[in-house]
């Protein structure tokens, strides 16, 4: 008799088990359902965009930086200085000594 629980026990443990993974296996394709789903709508959202005069305009521009003809472009750089030298003025006496020899 305990033989026969022990053999319906591990059967039965065995099932729990492979609706569990299943379970999860559910969970994770919802999930990327859902996702896939979303980018579609994107997808579908930038098609439409690009379908128009404007939204073929405004993609060339941000792919290529191009101007209209009588256009003119301005590029802004940023001026800051760069962090090495400001690394070697805050260094203490002691890191400078060790820099000697390097």
């Amino acid at each position: 008799m305990l033989f026969l629980l022990v053999l319906v026990g591990k059967a039965t443990w065995g099932l729990y088990a492979k609706e569990h993974e299943s379970r999860k296996n559910l969970d994770r394709v919802e999930a990327e359902l859902l996702n896939l789903n979303l980018r579609e709508d994107r997808l579908r959202a930038d098609i439409a965009r690009l379908e128009t005069p404007e939204g073929i305009e405004t993609e060339i521009r941000e792919q290529f930086q191009v101007a209209r003809p009588g256009e003119r472009m301005v590029v802004l750089v940023n001026n800051k200085k760069s962090e090495p030298e400001q690394n070697i003025k805050e260094q203490s006496l002691v890191s400078r000594f060790f820099n000697l020899f390097r």
